[in-house]
């Protein structure tokens, strides 16, 4: 296992003289998780700008929701399929030169993406292009950037530094989001994109700051033993129960606690028979979310459980599961205000719940297997897109309040299952 430095670097080490202040960024403390953080929040930035510009684009070309939907799937599909090998690869070599070559990889793309929107030579498979590459790489990005904090900060702090990670891209979502289309607006698209390659061009000088002390790769051995290795991975998250139950439970939560942000609220925030708000009622119900989201995650970090955790991740599913079914009561008795409330609810519990579930994989995991571990919860998507699927076909046959309130049900059933039938994941400290 590799000791992170004992005492703080100099970068980011002076936080100011509040208690709540350094106790909730004690990890920026430490030089690499901060030179990784600024670097997170400027690749976030830019994530945030692409995703509210590119389905712009989409509707500029061709005014078709069906490309829409395409292009997202061209985007999710990569990212699934090269989860596990992302992890494979974070495992069998250096994990800043995987997180580094990700982010150039993703920089070239956007810029040559961005020369075509420029000079006007784009049309719409240059999109689609890109929205795969773009997918691809974000692939290799996660796992190597996860795996290697336990080696950057103390293990007291890992459950700190997640719930700082999660923040950022909270924080970034705000700011992406509420600048992107006015962006896109007054200096087009391909100006956007310009901008969106210099906050790329950020995150790689961050990262190539860096200098952690490397775990033990493995070291390549070819495409065969890459394909090995990631079945290695699936195999060690099956045997080992306390990384199954962890994983078996974030599923879970996936699969029914994230329709109500791409499904439910959409459908609640636009049905003439519900909320009726429209779209820019869904933006700022969006908004509202990412607001409690920012504020989960900073009291997440502020707290830094680092007892208990197995209990404290069974409390928030319940807890999440009794908002979800809070907001399809909202939506039955049309309460706009308790809509509201509740979204933003269900941001502090999102932001609460994903650091914890990567802090515990990651500590629980030795250090040569943690970018397959973490490569195998990345699958995330694949489980939220199923989820989203189930929600739509209830959604369509029952009607949404009612598919809402199921789906919170089961986030509480499965909670309450795993703490009377699953001591493994209670006994996680």
């Amino acid at each position: 296992m590799i000791e992170p430095p004992k005492e703080p670097a100099t970068v980011a080490s002076d936080l100011g003289r509040s208690g709540f202040i350094k106790s909730t960024f004690a990890s920026i403390r430490y030089r690499d998780f901060a030179y990784l953080w600024f670097g997170q929040n400027a690749h976030g930035f830019a994530i945030w700008i692409d995703m509210i510009a590119q389905p712009l684009l989409v509707l500029f070309l061709t005014d078709s929701p069906v490309h829409l939907g395409m292009v997202l799937l061209a985007r999710t599909v990569p990212g699934i399929a090269l989860g596990p090998l992302g992890g494979a690869m974070a495992d069998g070599f250096n994990r800043r030169a995987v997180l580094l070559l990700s982010k150039v990889a993703i920089l070239l793309v956007s810029m040559v993406f961005a020369a075509a929107l420029l000079f006007d030579t784009y049309a719409l498979w240059t999109v689609y292009v890109y929205a795969v590459l773009r997918g691809a790489t974000m692939a290799f990005d996660m796992p190597a950037r996860r795996a290697m904090i336990p080696s950057i900060v103390p293990r007291e702090l890992v459950t700190n530094a997640m719930a700082l990670s999660t923040w950022s891209m909270t924080v970034t979502r705000i700011a992406g989001a509420a600048v992107s289309g006015y962006m896109v607006a007054f200096i087009g698209f391909g100006s956007v994109y310009v901008v969106v390659c210099a906050m790329y061009a950020g995150a790689v000088f961050f990262t190539w700051k860096m200098r952690l002390p490397d775990h033990k790769p493995e070291g390549y051995q070819g495409i065969r033993s890459m394909g090995s290795e990631t079945i290695d991975g699936l195999r060690y998250v099956w045997q080992t129960p306390p990384i199954r139950a962890v994983v078996t439970f974030a599923f879970g939560y996936f699969t029914f606690g994230m329709a109500f942000m791409q499904v439910f609220a959409p459908l609640f925030a636009t049905r003439e028979d519900i909320f009726n708000i429209g779209d820019g009622g869904f933006g700022t119900m969006m908004a509202v979310s990412a607001i409690g989201g920012t504020m989960g995650a900073l009291g997440l970090a502020a707290a830094n459980p680092h007892r208990r955790r197995g209990i404290i991740m069974i409390g928030v599913m319940g807890a999440f599961g009794l908002l979800l079914m809070a907001f399809a009561l909202s939506a039955q008795i049309n309460s706009v205000i308790l809509g509201f409330v509740v979204m933003f609810m269900l941001g502090i519990g999102q932001s609460s719940f994903q650091p914890l579930i990567n802090s515990v994989a990651v500590e629980l995991t030795p250090d040569n297997m943690r970018g397959r571990v973490i490569g195998v919860i990345s699958l995330d998507r694949a489980t939220i897109a199923l989820g989203g699927a189930i929600a739509g076909v209830l959604a369509g046959a029952l009607n949404p309040v009612i598919a809402q309130a199921l789906f919170g049900l089961v986030c509480v059933a499965t909670a309450a299952v795993f703490f009377l039938g699953y001591p493994t994941l209670r006994k996680i400290d």
